[in-house]
């Protein structure tokens, strides 16, 4: 009797136990999106300027212009920390000339050049230009010490006839084309030599040519030569902005991280110059690379490059991309330019007027916004939603 007793009791706790484990809600088979941000970082991922991880790893290639400052926060950053701690990986695709940058797109997600690099790139891949990374003033011109030209550059004559080196379609030829205005000349009024930014110093120190156009590290490398500047596009009034690219096929598939990337290089842009240690860093982690790349740079020239690196800051960045009014030359007028525009067509007028390109060209980036405020704003509606100051 005990033991039917036993079994019952037994039986019954069994039965119980069954009942209650077919009575447990079933675990979701469907994983939630990872490729973008999660909605709100916890304390735990709280990042430096407060913007969210991507809960998946995320790889960004990046056209990246060796020995200009152009392209570098991305690397300062990078260094620091930013990316990885947004769960990004960056892949750089390393170049020293827009052109070929832009012949190469195929090889870069983003890329940041000069400005013959974003018209190059405009034109004959159709790329977009979605951020300012450097308005450079270190654009040079170079004569012989001793010479007439160095002695006085502001007489005409002593211009005449002379020979130049310079990459030409450049901002290397506008800076020289606006100083040869300045005394009321033109190109046809000198010779030109074309010839690669680095090349061109070589040949010059070897004897050739009379005047050499050269910018960033070759510009004080030439100074350091004992060439005699004459003249830059900071002196001479000329804007030149430099900017990071993109295509539209990568906007479509990434453009969370394309504007996430974009942020945090204005955001590098600000620590960069909030104090003289930050500075420092980052004159060394430019030195670094340019070694590493073969770019012959001394700490003095290192610290020179960077102290005329002239960057947007993330609330400067918004406001050349959003702020709107109408074209000062009055040439479009099919609606208000952002600042943007405005400062790529100053040196893309600059362009036309030496047959580089044709008035077709400017209208044509203008209509298909070629240089677009898309990403900016997807930046600041960004900052916005998590609270961030900018």
């Amino acid at each position: 009797m005990k033991k039917w007793i036993s079994f019952i009791l037994v039986f019954t706790m069994l039965l119980m136990l069954v009942t209650a484990c077919g009575q447990q809600t079933p675990v979701p088979t469907t994983a939630a999106p990872t490729t973008a941000p999660t909605e709100a970082p916890t304390e735990a991922e709280t990042t430096t300027f407060g913007l969210t991880p991507f809960t998946e790893k995320q790889t960004l290639r990046v056209g990246f212009f060796t020995g200009s400052p152009l392209s570098y926060p991305f690397l300062f950053a990078d260094k620091l920390g930013y990316f990885e701690e947004l769960n990004i990986e960056l892949v750089y695709e390393p170049f020293t000339n827009g052109p070929a940058m832009m012949e190469s797109n195929a090889a870069w997600d983003i890329a940041s050049c000069g400005l013959g690099g974003l018209a190059n790139g405009m034109r004959g891949y159709d790329v977009r230009v979605i951020s300012i990374t450097d308005y450079e003033e270190n654009l040079a011109l170079f004569a012989r010490p001793g010479t007439p030209l160095a002695e006085d550059p502001k007489n005409p004559e002593n211009w005449k006839g002379t020979e130049w080196i310079y990459p030409a379609g450049t901002t290397a030829q506008a800076t020289l084309v606006s100083a040869l205005g300045e005394v009321g000349l033109s190109l046809s009024d000198v010779t030109s030599i074309n010839m690669d930014v680095a090349n061109a110093l070589t040949g010059y120190k070897g004897g050739t040519g009379d005047g050499l156009g050269v910018w960033n590290v070759i510009a004080f490398a030439a100074e350091d030569a004992g060439f005699v500047r004459i003249g830059d596009a900071g002196s001479l009034g000329f804007v030149a902005p430099c900017g990071t690219v993109t295509k539209e096929s990568v906007l479509d598939e990434k453009m969370d991280l394309v504007a996430t990337a974009v942020a945090v290089f204005h955001f590098t842009v600000e620590w960069i110059y909030e104090s003289d240690a930050n500075m420092e860093q980052a004159t060394e982690w430019f030195l670094e690379d340019c070694e590493n790349e073969g770019i012959l740079v001394t700490p003095d020239i290192a610290v020179r490059v960077m102290d005329w690196y002239r960057g947007p800051t993330m609330s400067e960045y918004l406001e050349i991309f959003t702020q709107e009014s109408p074209d000062t030359a009055g040439i479009y007028t099919k609606r208000n330019l952002i600042q943007a525009e405005k400062d790529i067509l100053v040196g893309l007028d600059f362009f036309i007027s030496q047959g580089n390109y044709k008035p077709e060209d400017r209208e044509r980036f203008l209509d298909e916004g070629l240089i677009d405020p898309s990403v900016a704003l997807k930046v600041k509606q960004m900052l916005d939603d998590l609270g961030i100051d900018y």
